[in-house]
């Protein structure tokens, strides 16, 4: 269902979503309880989901916990290229601690997977609302220095598919072990972020900062992925090895 533009404000800062700008209406979904049921549920169900990990991705990154997704609660959303406003439930495995987060996830371009995180947080409650009015950013905007810094696969003396050569200097690249590889939830949901069926072969990390060595903590970074796409290989009856490369860029801050 939509809602009008001073509604849906009032129902933001009522959460303690920051105000936005502009004057489009949003579209509200509740996901679960009876008005969950009566719209009959609500649309990109798969993509609020990942949307929805993708903020406790960041959350669990910065803050060093491990929060899953448990359910949605309600999010809105605009059209064509829009951010999401999405209110969940996440829980910690190891003690079934739940606790409901709010996140903003914007796409910047429309056909393209170019997202950013601008707020991923618990909720603000009652006590905490003088401190924190607002869902303050919890990140500073990304430096234009890396927003042209996706490089080409990196060159190899020997033909690719093998990347054995191509990812040998350990001082520009971090190549992420078997146990890694199974252990990095982020791998899997870059994935599916990519809407691919696909079996993930190696993952390596180089740094944008020349200053720090690349590994799992790096801050801005270009990860290089070699899968193999199990669709086409069905289809075509042979394996078929793939390659694709994720800039991310964290901007570090404890204003939230």
């Amino acid at each position: 269902m939509f809602i009008p533009r001073k509604a849906a404000q009032d129902a933001d800062l009522n959460l303690g979503f920051p105000p936005r700008r502009g004057g489009y209406a949003l579209a509200h979904f509740e996901c679960e309880g009876k008005l969950g049921k009566m719209y009959g549920g609500y649309p990109n169900c798969a993509l609020v989901k990942l949307y929805a990990k993708l903020g406790l991705h960041r959350y669990n990154w910065l803050e060093g916990t491990n929060f899953q997704l448990d359910r949605l609660k309600r999010f809105n959303m605009g059209s064509a290229a829009t951010a999401y406003y999405i209110t969940l439930v996440a829980r910690l495995p190891t003690s079934d601690l739940q606790q409901i987060f709010q996140v903003v996830v914007e796409e910047e371009r429309l056909g393209i997977l170019d997202l950013t995180c601008r707020h991923s947080r618990p909720q603000v409650t009652e006590s905490s609302k003088k401190e924190t009015p607002f869902l303050r950013s919890h990140r500073q905007r990304v430096s234009i220095t890396y927003k042209n810094r996706l490089l080409d696969w990196p060159s190899s003396e020997i033909a690719w598919p093998s990347s054995d050569i191509a990812f040998s200097d350990t001082k520009r690249f971090y190549v992420l072990n078997e146990s890694e590889l199974r252990c990095s939830d982020w791998i899997s949901l870059y994935r599916d972020l990519s809407k691919c069926e696909l079996e993930i072969v190696q993952v390596a990390i180089k740094s944008l900062d020349d200053k720090e060595p690349p590994s799992l903590k790096s801050k801005a970074v270009v990860i290089y992925i070699t899968y193999k796409d199990l669709v086409k290989s069905l289809r075509i009856g042979e394996p078929c090895l793939c390659k694709a490369f994720v800039r991310r860029v964290v901007n570090e801050t404890k204003e939230y």
